[in-house]
C-alpha cells in the first residue's frame, strides 16, 4: 500500500513519524491519521504539508504513486483549489469527466487565442482632459471644461476607465512624466499606495496616497498634507 510505503520513506529520513511531523508543523496525530486512513481521504493542506517534507509530488502521490517533484511546463506549483479539483473530478463518472473535460477544452481555445478575440471588438471611446492633471504645484479643476474623445484598446482592463487627462511637471517622475495620458478610473476612495487624481481647493494633482499625505515620486517636490478639503476623484489604472 502506498501510505506503507509513505511511512517508510517517513522514518528512512526522519528516524521517527513525530520528528517528520515536528518538522512539518502537523500533529503527530493528524500525519499517523492520514497514513491510517489513506491519502486519498487526506486533508489538501495536510497532503501539501507532507508532499513538501519529502520533496515529491502532491499529484503523483493522490494517485497512489511516489516520485520526485517536477518541473511542471507552468514552472507553478499546485495550489489547495486545484488539487481539490482534482479530488472531485476524480470521483465522477465517465459521463461527469466527459463533460468536464468538453467545458475545459472549450474554455482552453477560448483563452489561448485571447489577442484575436479582442482584435475583433471595436475600440473604446473615452474623454480626455489634456493638461490639467499636476505632477507640480497644482492645476485646475475639470468640471467645466470641454474633453476631447479619444479611442484606446478595447481590453478588459481598459473597459473600467472612465476619462484621460494628461500630466503636467515632474514631480511623479520616474513613475509619470510631464505629458503623459493617464487612463482613470472614477472612484472616491484609495488603498494607501495606490495613485490617483485628487482636487484640493479647485486645483488637481495625480499623486501616489500615503497614510496621511499626498506623494511625490519626485523628492525635489514635498509632500502634501490630507486635509477635510482633499476629495479623490480617481484612481489612475493606466497609461495610454
Amino acid at each position: 500500500m502506498i501510505e506503507q510505503e509513505l511511512k517508510k520513506m517517513i522514518i528512512e529520513r526522519y528516524s521517527s513519524l513525530s520528528r517528520f511531523a515536528d518538522e512539518i508543523d502537523m500533529a503527530w496525530t493528524t500525519l499517523d491519521g492520514v497514513l491510517k486512513r489513506g491519502v486519498n481521504k487526506a486533508n489538501i493542506t495536510s497532503l501539501i504539508k507532507i508532499c513538501n517534507g519529502l520533496n515529491i509530488d502532491c499529484e503523483s502521490l493522490y494517485y497512489g504513486r511516489i516520485l520526485p517533484k517536477q518541473e511542471l511546463l507552468t514552472s507553478t506549483p499546485f495550489n489547495e483549489n486545484e488539487i481539490d479539483h482534482l479530488k472531485k473530478y476524480r470521483s465522477l463518472d465517465d459521463y461527469g469527466k466527459k463533460a468536464v473535460d468538453a467545458l475545459v477544452d472549450i474554455e482552453y481555445e477560448r483563452r489561448s487565442e485571447p489577442k484575436e478575440y479582442i482584435q475583433l471588438l471595436p475600440p473604446i471611446v473615452i474623454p480626455s482632459y489634456g493638461h490639467i492633471a499636476s505632477a507640480g504645484t497644482g492645476q485646475y479643476i475639470f468640471d467645466d471644461i470641454p474633453p476631447m474623445m479619444i479611442e484606446i484598446e478595447n481590453t478588459i482592463e481598459n473597459q473600467e476607465v472612465s476619462f484621460a487627462i494628461d500630466v503636467n511637471g515632474d514631480s511623479m517622475e520616474p513613475t509619470y512624466h510631464d505629458e503623459d495620458t493617464l487612463l482613470v478610473k472614477k472612484q472616491s476612495t484609495l488603498n494607501v499606495g495606490e495613485i490617483g487624481i485628487f482636487m484640493i481647493n479647485g486645483e488637481a494633482y495625480v499623486k501616489e496616497l500615503g497614510k496621511d499625505a499626498l506623494i511625490s515620486h519626485n523628492k525635489n517636490y514635498k509632500d502634501i498634507e490630507l486635509t477635510e478639503n482633499t476629495i479623490c476623484i480617481g484612481k489612475v489604472v493606466g497609461v495610454k
